[in-house]
């Protein structure tokens, strides 16, 4: 294969503006599900954080609360606005990845095939279509990286403060984000030129801006014994001792889905490239990477590991791809052809699983197959909380007990937006709710509905069954729930 970078003239498709609008219309799909549909239990969990913003909580950093306020605070109660900046970090990542490209190989087209590559992987799809940690995470990784890459590019070291600030809000978004940092260090030292620039204060400086940023999150750790950190660190297999091949293999598989296999394969094919010393360019998005990359194939080979917790990884790979569809040409044709086939048919394959998903969801079946009762969880939870709210008032229940911390989210966000005054709590797990008041005495000995997820029930006890629910749509019962009065 040779590497073919030259400077060559910019495809209006790839200009700053052309690239934009295509990003743009690729998220159209994404958009009409943030308008459309109700939260997932993650995202209204996150959502009742947002009514009480602070600098931590057991799950996870802070700034998915923060990010769903300002939402609220710009858009009104709706999902859209839970939904709507986490869209718009979509966008921004997009353009960090343009411009990368740009300063590291002179490109706008490997830019261009980046952004638009990467605007419909099944990755993005999840993580910036749904409000969670990892699309905060993934925009102020990505971010970091550019600023990194602007120093390389103009070699005015204030750069590295900035990177600094990406960070350190990285890390306010996910613990993962610690990998930056062992990444950005690895990248340092990696080279006789690179290792120089750790005399420049900038760098040390930008570093403390990371750490003073976190500090706060390690700070409330410390109060509570170190209960977030430790929780985080016990879903790591590598404690485990018995090799789990089949776990790593869907690791591997998922992954290589989440980014589609047309893109997997230039990535491949860039990897390769780089180590083989044919891509210097790629030394940024490849050395950073690797840190990340170790720990969770590592953790992969003796337990589960979700595709979503490398998310940062996905713009980074989907960059390397880029970088080798566009640049890479094999000198045999019956190289050559496949390539030029996965290349086309990316988006295309991209968009058409987009459209399915959404169409799956809006009819809750999936085509010649019919229902699918895992695509009812975006539905009736308004009318679930009017019903348990109803039944409440009616039974002089003071408030409402949940069995998980997904149905208390619901519960708790749908009831705030609608003006309720019947507070929500999960009594199961208190530690979730560190960041809550404290509740009274005098309202924990109140009477009480107990609501959890199946239908029958018997009264024992100081639990009187009131009944089952139902969360329904358009008419539909979608789920039953068992309710119990508590004295």
């Amino acid at each position: 294969m040779t590497d073919t970078t030259q400077t060559v003239r910019t495809p209006a498709w790839a200009s700053p503006l052309g690239t934009t609008l295509i990003v743009v219309l690729l998220m159209l799909p994404r958009l009409a599900f943030a308008l459309k549909f109700g939260l997932i239990g993650d995202e209204a969990y996150y959502a009742i954080w947002s009514f009480h913003p602070a600098f931590n909580y057991f799950d996870h950093s802070p700034s998915v609360a923060w990010i769903i306020w300002l939402g609220r605070m710009l858009f009104g109660e709706s999902a859209f606005s839970v939904r709507s900046l986490f869209l718009l970090a979509d966008l921004i990542t997009s353009a960090a990845l343009y411009r990368m490209a740009t300063l590291l190989f002179g490109r706008r087209e490997i830019g261009a095939v980046a952004a638009i590559a990467y605007a419909v992987t099944v990755g993005v799809v999840i993580t910036f279509s749904v409000a969670t940690p990892d699309g905060p995470s993934t925009m102020f990784w990505v971010l970091t990286l550019w600023a990194v890459a602007e120093f390389t590019r103009a070699r005015n070291a204030n750069w590295w403060l900035l990177a600094g600030l990406f960070a350190g809000l990285g890390l306010l978004s996910k613990y993962t984000v610690v990998f930056l940092g062992a990444g950005l260090l690895f990248y340092l030292v990696t080279s006789r030129e690179r290792l120089g620039w750790l005399k420049l204060w900038q760098v040390w400086v930008g570093g403390l801006v990371a750490l003073l940023l976190f500090s706060p999150v390690v700070w409330i750790n410390s109060q509570r014994d170190w209960n977030s950190f430790r929780y985080q660190l016990g879903r790591s297999n590598l404690s485990d001792h018995a090799l789990q091949l089949g776990e790593f293999s869907r690791f591997i598989v998922e992954t290589s889905i989440q980014l589609l296999p047309t893109l997997f394969v230039f990535t491949l094919i860039g990897i390769v490239a780089f180590f083989a010393r044919r891509a210097k360019g790629l030394a940024l998005p490849v050395l950073t990477s690797l840190p990340m990359a170790a720990y969770f194939l590592a953790d992969a080979l003796f337990g589960r590991v979700n595709p979503n917790w490398v998310a940062p990884l996905f713009p980074v790979l989907a960059f390397i791809g880029a970088w080798a569809a566009v640049t890479i040409r094999p000198r045999s044709r019956w190289l050559r052809a496949p390539l030029d086939v996965l290349y086309v048919l990316h988006v295309p394959l991209g968009l058409t699983l987009m459209l399915l998903a959404y169409t799956s969801i809006d009819t809750r079946s999936i085509p010649f197959m019919g229902k699918v009762q895992a695509f009812d969880f975006v539905y009736g939870w308004d009318d679930l909380w009017s019903k348990v709210s109803a039944t409440a008032k009616a039974n002089g229940a003071r408030w409402v007990d949940t069995s998980s911390y997904s149905l208390n989210g619901w519960l708790g966000y749908y009831g705030a937006i609608a003006h309720d005054p019947l507070p929500v709590y999960e009594t199961a797990e208190p530690f979730r709710y560190e960041y809550l008041p404290l509740m009274s005495a005098e309202l924990k000995a109140a009477p009480h509905l107990w609501v959890n997820p199946g239908s029958g029930g018997s009264s024992s006890g100081n639990m009187t069954y009131l009944g089952t629910i139902t969360r329904d749509y358009a008419g539909e019962p979608l789920a039953s729930y068992q309710v119990f009065l508590v004295k």
